[in-house]
């Protein structure tokens, strides 16, 4: 397990991790006021190539760069959006799809009450957030013409599983389209019965265009039509409680049903799962520290790997330093 020793070289070393990072990618879009861009980049370090923000520094960069433009910089992950420092550019080249800016809204922290943006469900009925009140709620997005089994359809298929292991619980399962052009509520109800969604207890909803991308972007989801891939958004999911604030929020697609259900119950004074918030929060942990190609992984298992590998490794230290003084008396 490669990444397992990685993540052990950046958790000694973090400083070290953060300087061997070099990105190279396209600028998709850029707001100079907050001096972020959204960059498709290539494979660097431990991380698939995928579309992120990041913030550059110093700020003024940002404002001499036009989509299009071809970079290269030094990537630090201790900040959030992680930043990009050092970066060089090409002149811009035409884009192959109009992309939409970064949609200008306040992002939303924990404890903030979820916006009651309206909705309409598979069903085709009204649908908003307050309604839930006196429940739990799981959130994600997605989009139904996701062909990446990685994606989208693994969100809904690990909803099946929350909605089946969640009998007895007052839990209600929420997935936002970040395709409502397309995403219409036939669209969605044939979505929904593919994964067996019961709308009683999963709602798979879409609103107008505008309020259905800036109540995504509010969680940090912002979704870019790419003409090779589809639509490129971060795969965000949310707990919230039941008085409709925002109890955890993951950017990541690395979590298990288990462990959600576990957060759940303890937030709400049940008996929970240990073992599995543990996992949990070391799951994010790893992929914090290697990136999203170790999302799905367990942190315990990883835990106990990285264990192993420093006791190997105390114990040839051990060995050879035993040895030396051996040799040298």
């Amino acid at each position: 397990m490669i990444f397992v020793a990685v993540s052990s070289i950046m958790l000694l070393f973090p400083g070290y991790a953060d300087a061997a990072l070099r990105l190279h990618g396209v600028v998709l879009a850029v707001t100079p006021k907050t001096g972020q861009v959204i960059v498709r980049h290539d494979p660097y370090g431990s991380m698939p190539a995928m579309t992120m923000v990041f913030a550059i520094v110093p700020r003024a960069r940002a404002a001499q760069l036009q989509p299009g433009a071809t970079i290269d910089a030094d990537v630090s992950r201790t900040t959030e959006p992680w930043t990009l420092s050092n970066v060089t550019s090409s002149s811009a080249q035409p884009l192959t799809s109009s992309l939409s800016p970064l949609r200008q809204v306040t992002r939303l922290r924990l404890g903030d009450v979820v916006p009651d943006t309206p909705f309409v469900d598979q069903t085709g009925k009204a649908f908003r957030f307050s309604q839930l009140r006196g429940d739990d709620v799981v959130l994600s997005f997605i989009y139904t013409r996701c062909q990446d089994a990685r994606m989208c359809p693994l969100i809904s298929a690990k909803f099946r599983q929350l909605q089946q292991k969640a009998a007895g619980r007052r839990l209600h399962l929420v997935e936002v389209t970040l395709d409502p052009a397309y995403d219409r509520p036939p669209v969605l109800a044939r979505y929904a019965t593919t994964f067996g969604a019961d709308p009683k207890r999963w709602s798979i909803v879409v609103g107008d265009a505008e309020p259905t991308l800036d109540f995504a972007a509010q969680f940090g989801v912002t979704a870019f039509p790419d003409p090779a891939i589809g639509i490129i958004h971060a795969e965000n999911t949310v707990i919230v409680d039941r008085d409709g604030r925002i109890r955890m929020m993951r950017s990541e697609a690395d979590w298990l049903p288990d462990e959600l259900l576990a957060q759940v119950d303890s937030q709400n004074g049940a008996a929970s799962n240990p073992l599995a918030r543990l996992d949990l929060w070391l799951s994010s942990g790893f992929v914090a520290l290697c990136g999203n190609s170790v999302a799905g992984f367990s942190g315990l298992q990883d835990l106990a790997v990285v264990l192993v590998i420093f006791g190997a490794l105390a114990y040839l230290v051990y060995r050879l330093a035993r040895k030396i003084f051996i040799e040298s008396a």
